[in-house]
């Protein structure tokens, strides 16, 4: 009982499993079973069912063909052989014949012998006009003077003991056929089919004045047999089972043919010989000692069946290549697009948005594709809208980050005019306020929150000309800039905080506040490395540099703001590499972008 419990279980879970992998077949897959089922398989059921009642009709009209064949075979023969029957038949009661050849012929002259025979072949040569067969030759005595003179008077001397005279004469009068080799032929020995009947005397029909014998050349027997099908041999043959003429040669005798007399019924029967097995039908032609004989092997048979089952076969390969070649463009249809839609759908997991540009349908992959369409379009407007709302906020950021700087730069910068006012440095304000406009020219930079580094060097530049007259030239800027990272762009006043930072933060604190400050540029894979170095007091405590190593209340977090605003996650931060007493390096590694 358990074990019939688990085995039940054990049906139930691989009947599940297989649900479930058909479930997970593409759809292709399931429409291709779809169509098989529905069309092949239908297809293949009606080829079986009609092929085997096809091939019982088959056989059937193969059988009725073979013994429609057989009987006109049949119908021909006999006929033939039942007029020259009759033909024989009114030699053999002619009186005239008899009597002339019952006579003496010492006792005739021979001019009288000549008129008499005149008589008998005139007559015979009306009967020979029958296309039936071949001649008539007449075996008389030796005295008459026709005997051996002609082929249709042969002396009776030359065939005198043979067996087949022995055979005529017990027949007593009766037709007997047999086969007949004419050895005195004039022009070459050739064999006949012979019907044959012994001359009787008309004085003593107990003895015997002669033979008459009727030919049939063995090919007219040939020509009137007909085999059917393939491989199949009909011959005729006489009741002593010597053959008178076959549709095949020896090989095909020795093989095919029976081994007994066969005068069988009105249809074929299955017989087994040691070559195979046979259909086979005999039949005795008319009242004659004659049979004929048909053997068709059975292969032959099967191989028409076999002919018209490759016929049926590739009628039925043509009509389910025919649907196949229907499917095929019919599921291509139906799941390309739900390919093209699923590749598609798999963009979109990886951030692609790309609508499905095909013909519009109006079936339901149609409106599928259409309502996906829409969502992407949907989406990429909500995501156009947020990036615009996103630049919009990164440009808001940037512009109260740079903000910061102009009020307090200003304010020193104004002090430091002040300054110059009260001692009558005319020529200095000139300078410092010319040098302050062009400060805010660049600054402003048509409205643009992006400058190329040229541009940033030259804002540098341009603010160290102010400090000049705050420091009196104790402070030098020099840059060494490589000419392929002057065309990158940076945030405008990324540069110039850091040059504030060093001057104030750096060179200001050392005993001499004299100093160098050193701008340099160049571009490594890709990435600009821009380095603001000073030979200042350097950073007391590493911990506090971002915090104290600012300038104007613009501080490094700041730039590090609008770095990553502008360039995003690819910005690094910023680098300070500072030795106390020898000065500091701040370095800005960032991707190359240019306009």
């Amino acid at each position: 009982m358990h074990f019939r419990n688990a085995s039940r279980i054990q049906e139930d879970e691989n009947w599940m499993k297989i649900r479930m992998d058909f479930k997970n077949l593409s759809i292709r897959k399931k429409l291709l079973i779809l169509f098989i089922m529905v069309g092949i398989i239908p297809l293949s059921i009606t080829f079986f069912v009609s092929q085997h009642e096809i091939r019982k009709y088959a056989l059937d009209g193969q059988s009725y063909a073979n013994n429609q064949t057989y009987e006109q075979s049949l119908s021909v023969l006999s006929s033939r052989m039942s007029h020259i029957e009759e033909i024989s038949s009114m030699l053999v009661v002619n009186k005239s014949i008899n009597s002339i050849f019952s006579m003496n012929p010492d006792h005739l002259e021979i001019s009288k012998q000549i008129s008499l025979f005149g008589d008998i072949t005139s007559y015979t040569q009306i009967l020979e006009s029958d296309s039936q067969f071949n001649n008539i030759m007449y075996f008389v005595n030796d005295g008459f003077v026709m005997a051996g003179k002609s082929s249709l008077y042969r002396p009776l001397s030359q065939v005198q003991g043979q067996k087949w005279t022995k055979t005529f004469l017990e027949a007593k009068g009766r037709s007997t056929w047999l086969i007949f080799e004419d050895e005195y032929n004039f022009l070459k020995p050739k064999k006949y089919l012979t019907l044959g009947r012994a001359l009787w005397n008309e004085n003593n029909y107990m003895e015997s004045v002669g033979f008459v014998m009727i030919n049939i050349d063995l090919e007219q027997i040939t020509e009137a047999l007909r085999p059917s099908v393939p491989g199949q041999l009909v011959y005729v043959e006489t009741a002593d089972g010597e053959i008178v003429a076959s549709t095949g040669g020896e090989e095909e005798l020795a093989r095919m043919r029976l081994p007994y007399t066969l005068n069988s019924s009105a249809s074929y029967s299955e017989i087994h010989l040691e070559s195979g097995t046979y259909l086979v039908r005999g039949n005795q032609i008319g009242s004659t000692n004659l049979y004929i004989v048909s053997v068709i092997p059975s292969s032959a048979v099967m191989s028409i069946i076999i002919r018209i089952r490759e016929q049926m076969l590739s009628i039925y390969a043509v009509i389910g290549l025919v649907i196949l070649a229907f499917i095929f463009p019919i599921t291509r249809s139906i799941t390309q697009r739900i390919f093209l839609l699923m590749n598609k759908m798999s963009q979109v997991r990886q951030g692609r948005l790309n609508t499905l540009d095909l013909e519009p349908r109006t079936d339901e992959l149609g409106h599928l594709i259409s309502s996906y369409n829409y969502m992407i379009n949907s989406v990429q407007e909500l995501m156009e809208e947020q990036f615009r709302l996103g630049q919009e906020k990164k440009g808001a950021e940037l512009k109260a980050l740079q903000s910061q700087i102009n009020p307090h730069f200003l304010y020193n910068t104004l002090d430091m005019v002040n300054w110059m006012a009260q001692k009558d440095e005319v020529e200095n304000i000139q300078s410092v306020i010319h040098a302050l406009s062009d400060y805010y020219k660049l600054v402003l930079s048509k409205g643009e929150d992006y400058v190329t580094v040229g541009e940033e060097v030259r804002l540098c530049s341009v603010y160290m000309e102010i400090q000049k007259n705050r420091y009196k030239d104790r402070i030098k800027l020099v840059v060494t800039m490589e000419d392929d990272a002057f065309p990158c762009l940076l945030p405008k006043i990324t540069l110039q905080p850091l040059v504030e930072n060093a001057i104030v933060h750096g060179i200001m604190e050392t005993e001499e506040r004299t100093g160098t400050i050193r701008i340099h540029g160049r571009i490594e894979k890709e990435r600009l490395i821009v380095s603001v170095e000073d030979n200042g007091a350097g950073i007391q405590e590493r911990q506090e540099r971002h915090a104290s190593y600012q300038g104007s209340g613009y501080g490094v977090e700041n730039i590090n703001k609008r770095l990553n605003l502008f360039f995003g996650d690819e910005a690094r931060e910023i680098q300070f590499i500072s030795t106390e007493g020898k000065g500091t390096l701040v370095i800005i590694d960032v991707p190359v972008v240019k306009r």
